[in-house]
């Protein structure tokens, strides 16, 4: 009587055939939840993003107030701000505006939705390290969350948040700054601030959500 068995060469065969399936399966998990973290971080920026664009739009605002911790909008406060390029006498024709114009450092983003004076990617280790035309950004960051801090001076503002850990990574914020004036008379018609929310996905790759706050202060 015949008794049959598996030889040594078929269980290699089947262990290799084992091996490849949980691999693929083990690949499908990862991609899963890399998917899932960059999908959480991307909805995360955006509800960040538009709380601050509608604290900057609601928030009162007093033009004359010192650009301090206890400024009421501090996102829209100039005073003692030494504006960059022409973003003092922006204008905006026809859905153009001039604060929208520069790209110094010729990475496809224009500076005013630019956090960072270089190539973006390049500053996943050193995230703080923003870039000089930004007027707020994050500071003093501890594990879990960034202050907010005036980049001219260093001023933290209180009861700011410029960055949370979210799903393991940071997501960070900041604003930029520009004046709105009637070129007919020279004079001074609103502000509006750059809303910067960003992030460095599981591949390490730049991401942002950039919305700008128009307010008349006249």
């Amino acid at each position: 009587m015949n008794k049959k068995g598996f030889t040594i060469i078929e269980l290699l065969v089947a262990f290799v055939i084992l091996f490849i399936l949980m691999a693929g399966f083990l690949r499908g998990i990862l991609l899963y939840m890399d998917y899932q973290i960059n999908n959480g971080l991307k909805n995360r920026a955006s509800e960040i993003a538009l709380k601050m664009s509608s604290q900057i739009q609601t928030a009162r605002f007093n033009p004359n107030a010192i650009c301090d911790e206890n400024n009421p909008n501090p996102f829209l406060c100039d005073v003692g701000y030494t504006y960059p390029y022409d973003w003092r006498s922006a204008q905006c024709n026809g859905g153009n505006c001039t604060f929208e114009v520069q790209n110094s450092d010729g990475d496809g983003i224009a500076d005013f939705y630019d956090p960072y004076n270089g190539q973006n990617g390049n500053f996943s280790a050193t995230p703080t390290n923003t870039a000089g035309w930004l007027r707020i950004g994050p500071c003093n960051c501890d594990e879990n969350i960034c202050g907010c801090c005036y980049a001219d001076g260093g001023t933290q503002i209180n009861n700011a948040v410029c960055g949370e850990r979210y799903r393991g990574r940071f997501i960070y914020a900041g604003t930029t700054l520009a004046r709105l004036i009637n070129p007919a008379t020279n004079s001074e018609v609103g502000k509006v601030a750059g809303v910067i929310v960003w992030y460095f996905d599981t591949k390490g790759r730049y991401k942002y959500v950039s919305i700008p706050v128009m307010r008349d202060t006249r």
